[in-house]
C-alpha cells in the first residue's frame, strides 16, 4: 500500500514539473445586444474595499441615483439611474468617484453565449 501512495506521490510530482502554467482570459467577444440584454438604466459599481463605499454611496445620492441592492460578498453594488438621465453620462459620471474601480451596464450572460477564451502561457 505505501509503494502505491508513493508511486503516486511521484508521478503526481513529476507532472506538475513538466507542466506549464496557463492563465485563461474570458474575453467576450460580442457586443452587448442594445434593449435586449442590456438594462436602459441600471448599473454595476464595483468599488477598492480598502477606500469603501462611502464616497460612492454619496455620489449615488447626489447623482439623484436609486441604491437598488449593496451585494455583501462582493465589493459593489447595483443602481438605477434617474429618468431623463443618459447612462452614457451616469458611466461617466461614476467612473470618477473615488475608489470607483468598474462601472457597467447591467445586462445578462446567457450560458449558451459563445466564449472565445485566450490562453496565456506564463
Amino acid at each position: 500500500m505505501k509503494q502505491i501512495i508513493l508511486l503516486f506521490a511521484v508521478l503526481a510530482v513529476a507532472i506538475s514539473c513538466g507542466t506549464q502554467k496557463q492563465t485563461i482570459v474570458i474575453d467576450d467577444p460580442l457586443p452587448i445586444k442594445e434593449g435586449i440584454d442590456v438594462s436602459p438604466d441600471k448599473l454595476i459599481i464595483m468599488y477598492d474595499e480598502e477606500i469603501g463605499k462611502e464616497p460612492l454611496l454619496a455620489a449615488v445620492e447626489a447623482y439623484g441615483a436609486e441604491l437598488i441592492y449593496d451585494y455583501s460578498i462582493i465589493p459593489g453594488i447595483a443602481i438605477r439611474i434617474p429618468d431623463g438621465k443618459d447612462i452614457h453620462d451616469a458611466i461617466a459620471y461614476f467612473k470618477k468617484v473615488q475608489g470607483v474601480t468598474t462601472v457597467e451596464r447591467d445586462h445578462i450572460y446567457h450560458l449558451t453565449d459563445p466564449v472565445q477564451p485566450h490562453l496565456e502561457v506564463m
